[in-house]
């Protein structure tokens, strides 16, 4: 497995558009939409990566890939999870935090996208899917054994 780089949030962007199939379509959405509010974004920076990673990847682009069957978008919801990965290895507690709500927390829209998450996702957000399924004991209890 090569090893995953870690992505701050002062280059969060800047994977998001390398490594994230369709994104710039997807950020030049958002941007026409609302170009004062976002117009960080436009410069390349995220002055907030937790609504970064709600309104340009997570709600957007990868959960519509997890609702898909399995074997849907093999490609692009690997891309998509080796930059969550990138991100999830980070130490700073603002990073993670950001990745725990903007993403982990979005898993929990169904058992079934929980499920498709942890299968995609790499070792660290792994790990993290578990820890924040620890803080939901009935939910961690049920599905346990299928992780």
């Amino acid at each position: 497995m090569k090893r995953v780089t870690q992505t701050g949030a002062d280059r969060a962007i800047e994977e998001f558009l390398r490594v994230v199939p369709g994104a710039r379509a997807v950020l030049d959405e958002l941007i026409a939409s609302a170009p004062e509010r976002h117009a960080d974004w436009a410069r390349g920076t995220a002055d907030d990566l937790l609504e970064f990673l709600l309104a340009a990847f997570s709600r957007p682009v990868l959960l519509p890939l997890l609702r898909e069957e399995d074997g849907a978008g093999g490609a692009e919801i690997r891309a998509c999870f080796e930059y969550v990965e990138s991100l999830a290895v980070s130490e700073n507690p603002y990073v993670d935090s950001s990745v725990h709500f903007g993403i982990l927390e979005q898993f929990l829209e169904s058992e079934e996208i929980l499920l498709r998450a942890y299968r995609h996702s790499l070792p660290v957000t792994r790990a993290k899917i578990v820890a924040m399924l620890e803080e939901y004991p009935e939910t961690f209890r049920r599905l346990r054994s299928e992780l």
